[in-house]
């Protein structure tokens, strides 16, 4: 591997005709260096993985205590300038680097809301490709509890032209959002004829619960597992010194 820095670009010339190839431009390098790539035993498989190829980008479905649902509009941009789009949506985006689920999706909400919130689980995500520059992305979508100043609504107003609070039951009767009318119906149990509870809340009937996998002598990687409605918790799962695997926690 080669790194060079912008100001010696030049010598990406005399590395080619060594027969090295650009791989990547380092995410910490703020555009000023690229890392350019050659594997030396020609007479075996090139084993270098390329560099990123996907996005990661999460949503935040938050729902309060009455069965209303936290949703935005974005702007769209059109040959007569910026008009707000059609359709609501979830508020949320993509992850900066080294962010986990969790704090993307509470940040997200509160960036383009003001509704400060905290994360309970995952619900679901998607796995698309040929986007931007022919990336693939990931998309979650996670389930959010607002805090006690939930009715404090500020857009941005760079990226978002309106929010509001719904009801569950106006969503389903007058929006067509695929993804949360999915997720209503099928994590939910939730369709336009069914009237939410007498409380108000909405249980997920299964969800992604946070828990964690550990190799001995290593920190546990955060790791998500199916969790029927009402766990608190998941399982972690750490890997005994002999390979096999020990439930703990």
């Amino acid at each position: 591997m080669l790194r060079l820095p912008i100001d010696q670009a030049r010598l990406a010339t005399v590395a080619a005709a060594q027969g090295f190839c650009f791989h990547h431009v380092p995410l910490d390098a703020g555009g000023r260096h690229v890392v350019l790539k050659r594997w030396l035993q020609e007479d075996k498989e090139d084993k270098v993985p390329p560099f990123a190829t996907h996005q990661v980008g999460v949503a935040g479905m938050c729902l309060d205590a009455d069965g209303r649902l936290l949703l935005v509009k974005e702007w769209r941009d059109t040959d007569t300038g910026r008009v707000p789009s059609a359709q609501w949506k979830l508020p949320g985006g993509l992850l900066d680097a080294g962010e986990s689920f969790a704090d993307a999706a509470v940040r997200e909400t509160f960036e383009e809301t003001g509704v400060r919130t905290e994360f309970r689980s995952l619900l679901s995500f998607w796995h698309r490709h040929g986007l931007t520059w022919g990336k693939s992305d990931l998309y979650y979508v996670a389930r959010l509890e607002p805090s006690s100043d939930a009715e404090v609504i500020l857009c941005d107003p760079e990226e978002i032209s309106d929010c509001c609070w719904m009801d569950v039951d106006e969503f389903l009767a007058t929006q067509d959002h695929p993804l949360i009318t999915t997720i209503l119906t099928r994590v939910f149990g939730k369709t336009a004829d069914d009237d939410v509870g007498n409380d108000g809340t909405l249980e997920p009937l299964v969800e992604m619960l946070e828990g964690a996998v550990q190799w001995p002598g290593r920190e546990p990687y955060p790791t998500f597992f199916a969790s029927a409605g009402g766990c608190e918790t998941a399982t972690t799962v750490a890997s005994s010194a002999d390979g096999g695997e020990a439930k703990a926690g």
